[in-house]
């Protein structure tokens, strides 16, 4: 797949992608350490030298090159659908495109990683109370929404960081998937078209 994506478009993209998913990762990792969560470090020798590596820094990363390789997949798939043979408009279609299936792939997970976050924060509950206390046929909702929402909260902060992470890499996988899936049906559906023609 990476050789294959060198020929396509070079290193570039990829790199300026992986940085925003390694800074999406890193912007998460830091929060949660604010919140409570105790980082697991372990020591690793090299020579006379010892490195100490973080578990759940390892697995921030890790999920940024499983967001790297989603979105990969994802242009891939959708990168010669209805371009033409016209170079000129393949070279203004492949960047929209790469933006678009960054936006596929980062979007949900972002979502996903911090939005329990955001539904716990003190602003959104402010939000949420003020429109309760105007529609009274949302204030029992909103109650039991928040008795749950707080009953999560107290959940040990690593268990809601794995939690978090695997949540929202699920959820990217899903989508692009789903997104694979449309391209790949678009095409079959044209080519037995094209045979019915013939």
């Amino acid at each position: 797949m990476f050789l294959r994506w060198e020929i396509i478009r070079g290193w570039m993209p990829g790199i300026v992608f992986a940085a925003i998913a390694v800074a999406i990762e890193i912007l998460y990792f830091e929060y949660m350490l604010s919140r409570g969560l105790a980082d697991e470090t372990f020591s690793v020798s090299l020579g006379i030298v010892s490195l100490p590596l973080s578990i759940s820094l390892f697995l921030s990363l890790g999920n940024a090159i499983v967001l790297l390789v989603l979105w990969m997949s994802v242009f891939e798939s959708t990168a010669y659908v209805m371009a033409g043979p016209d170079r000129r408009v393949r070279r203004l279609l492949y960047p929209l495109r790469m933006i678009r299936a960054a936006a596929l792939v980062l979007a949900p997970f972002t979502l996903v990683l911090f939005a329990p976050y955001i539904i716990e924060s003190a602003w959104f509950i402010s939000i949420v109370s003020g429109v309760s206390n105007s529609n009274a046929s949302l204030q029992q909702t909103a109650a039991g929404f928040y008795t749950w929402a707080f009953g999560v909260a107290m959940t040990d902060a690593s268990v809601k960081f794995v939690a978090s992470q695997l949540s929202a890499a699920l959820a990217s996988t899903v989508v692009a998937g789903l997104q694979i899936w449309r391209v790949k049906g678009t095409r079959n559906l044209m080519l037995l078209l094209r045979r019915r023609k013939k």
